[in-house]
């Protein structure tokens, strides 16, 4: 009969491992570089890590006197590599271009959730409009790979823990598809200007070190927003982990990954390789148009 360690326990592991490795500096994740002849330039990483080699001797200590009557036995393949994908909800297509090409390498990926194809649709146009950048949940979606799972809350999850009736948020969505929003609207509209960060803004935040969204709120709700949903990414990247997989890929916003990358580093006994920079956001847009990644694809990002 196959044993499967619940979620929830996963979850409860993450939770009280994680604080036994420091976490590496936001910095690690995503970063914002001046590059000659175009402006400031964010960027966000790949890392990649291996694990540790299974242990056999480990389970036969457990199981004291009784481990010498499971004789010799197979040996366990190598656990999988891990490649964290330090992600913002903003950025130049061809950055969501190049990450889609890193997650095709793999046999698991593990994604944060990003809403549902309508919201993601019409947030996508707004975004367009309001900055000529393109959102995470269109360019990267999720339905229909059959080798992707959620690491994270499900929208109605995530607004239950909020205090909100997920009833609200489909009012809302419906009202956002009736109407007809223009540059110009949008211009005039404090509120939206304010939820729609420029270019200049993305890149000015990260610059100074500004908090991110879960630490400007504190309290129950940065929270949920991000430690919550850090142990839920935690207990999936731990599974995936001890499955007989060649690579597993964790996507996901790159303000989680201190935490989650302590994690990995800490109580799962991974060894970090290497980590390469994917050029993102482009304060300057007309440099986005005009810059190419090795690949041949000019690179993108986006805010997290």
């Amino acid at each position: 009969m196959r044993v499967r360690l619940s979620a929830a326990l996963f979850v409860l592991l993450a939770l009280s491992a994680s604080a036994q490795e420091g976490p590496r500096p936001l910095s690690d994740f995503v970063r914002v570089i001046e590059q000659p002849g175009v402006g400031e330039v964010l960027e966000c990483s790949i890392r990649e890590y291996t694990g540790p080699k299974p242990d056999a001797k480990v389970g036969q200590r457990m199981f004291g006197g009784m481990g010498a009557m499971m004789g010799k036995q197979k040996p366990l393949p190598p656990r999988p590599k891990i490649v964290l994908v330090s992600m913002i909800h903003f950025g130049e297509k061809a950055f969501f271009a190049e990450v889609r090409e890193e997650l095709a390498k793999a046999d698991v990926v593990l994604y944060e959730e990003q809403g549902n194809d309508d919201m993601n649709a019409m947030q996508a146009e707004l975004i367009k409009m309001a900055t000529g950048l393109h959102f995470q949940g269109a360019e990267v979606p999720h339905a229909g790979n059959k080798t992707w799972r959620s690491a994270d809350l499900t929208q109605d999850q995530l607004f239950r823990m909020l205090g909100i009736h997920p009833d609200t948020m489909k009012r809302m969505q419906g009202m956002m598809k009736g109407m007809k929003l223009t540059p110009e609207m949008l211009k005039a509209n404090p509120q939206m200007k304010q939820m729609l960060p420029s270019r200049e803004q993305i890149i000015a935040q990260m610059r100074s070190g500004a908090p991110s969204l879960g630490e400007q709120l504190g309290g129950s709700v940065g929270d949920v927003i991000i430690r919550q949903r850090n142990a839920i990414a935690m207990g999936e990247l731990t599974r995936a982990s001890y499955e007989e997989q060649r690579r597993v890929v964790l996507v996901y916003g790159a303000g989680h990954m201190p935490e989650i990358e302590a994690y990995l580093r800490g109580p799962l006994g991974y060894t970090h390789d290497s980590a390469r920079w994917v050029k993102a956001v482009y304060a300057d847009p007309e440099a986005a148009e005009g810059q190419q990644s090795p690949k041949g694809l000019p690179a993108g990002s986006r805010w997290y």
